[in-house]
């Protein structure tokens, strides 16, 4: 199954935006969450039973050892199971595990249960802050009623943060070029010094901020190259002349109009660069979707 659209296919309701997939199978609402960095889905509902006997425990121990379940629990009225995202997966075996949990939980005389409020009662997939829940309409007015208004950044101290959170990968940079070497890490160090420097001076962090901090990120890789550069050149030229750092500096530019030079330091910035996208692409995207969801309420079905 290459996606939570296939559970179309068998009845399921849909939200890509959210990655989560929902339905009511004989009074019990059920949801299928997809966790794309993990390559897993999650099939989950909350229930509880007035005489409960471990029979739903011992179903679902049985149920985990299947080959494409990577662990299943029944824990604080949650039921619960990891599925491996693996190619002979179909929409049809989803619809089967959640028939077969239906089934137990029929057997053995479940109810639906909201853990938010503690009552039997039916319960709706709910994003809260970006995030599915399963709670009741109640709980979810609760939710609406007390949710604090999205802290808003703010920006000229997110780029102080964001430039005091780069100095750490420069250093490095320049540290690992000194010993002859280019570290690609050092640009997803830099990167990340700089999306937290803008949260913590920031106060927050926001779609803004995202894009602030990856101009920075950029900016302070090719800053730190060049002083790898000025280093290079008045180490190499101090013990025969008269210069300091500021004319080894000063001198970069004619360096750089040498085409060996100038191809050296274009094969280091890449190397820097592509590793800082391959690296940081995942938390970056991660970030943006996180701010853009952050002060999501509402229910989905």
């Amino acid at each position: 199954m290459k996606s939570l659209n296939e559970l179309q296919e068998v009845g399921m309701n849909v939200d890509m935006k959210y990655q989560v997939a929902y339905k009511e199978v004989s009074g019990f609402k059920f949801m299928v969450q997809f966790l794309k960095q993990q390559r897993q889905y999650v099939i989950s509902t909350t229930v509880r039973s007035e005489n409960e006997a471990g029979a739903l425990s011992q179903a679902i121990e049985e149920m985990g050892q299947n080959e494409l379940v990577n662990w299943s629990i029944y824990q604080d009225y949650t039921v619960a199971l990891n599925i491996k995202a693996h190619k002979t997966l179909t929409a049809s075996m989803v619809m089967d595990f959640i028939q077969t949990l239906t089934n137990i939980l029929i057997q053995n005389n479940y109810t639906q249960y909201c853990r938010f409020c503690g009552n039997d009662t039916n319960v709706d997939v709910c994003i809260i802050n970006g995030q599915s829940q399963l709670m009741c309409s109640e709980c979810l007015s609760k939710v609406e009623m007390t949710q604090e208004p999205v802290k808003k950044a703010n920006a000229l101290l997110g780029i102080l943060g964001a430039l005091i959170g780069s100095f750490i990968g420069v250093i490095i940079w320049v540290i690992v070029y000194k010993l002859g070497y280019v570290a690609g890490i050092t640009g997803f160090i830099l990167a990340i010094g700089c999306f937290k420097g803008y949260e913590l001076l920031g106060g927050a962090m926001d779609k803004k901020g995202v894009f602030i901090s990856l101009v920075i990120a950029i900016i302070m890789l090719g800053i730190a190259e060049l002083i790898s550069l000025g280093l290079e050149i008045y180490g190499v030229f101090a013990d025969y002349y008269a210069i300091t750092l500021v004319d080894a500096f000063m001198s970069i530019p004619d360096f750089l109009g040498e085409g060996e030079i100038l191809a050296g330091v274009v094969k280091d910035l890449l190397f820097g660069y592509i590793f800082m996208g391959a690296a940081s692409f995942s938390f970056i995207k991660n970030t943006f979707v996180a701010v853009s969801q952050e002060g999501d309420i509402k229910k989905l079905g």
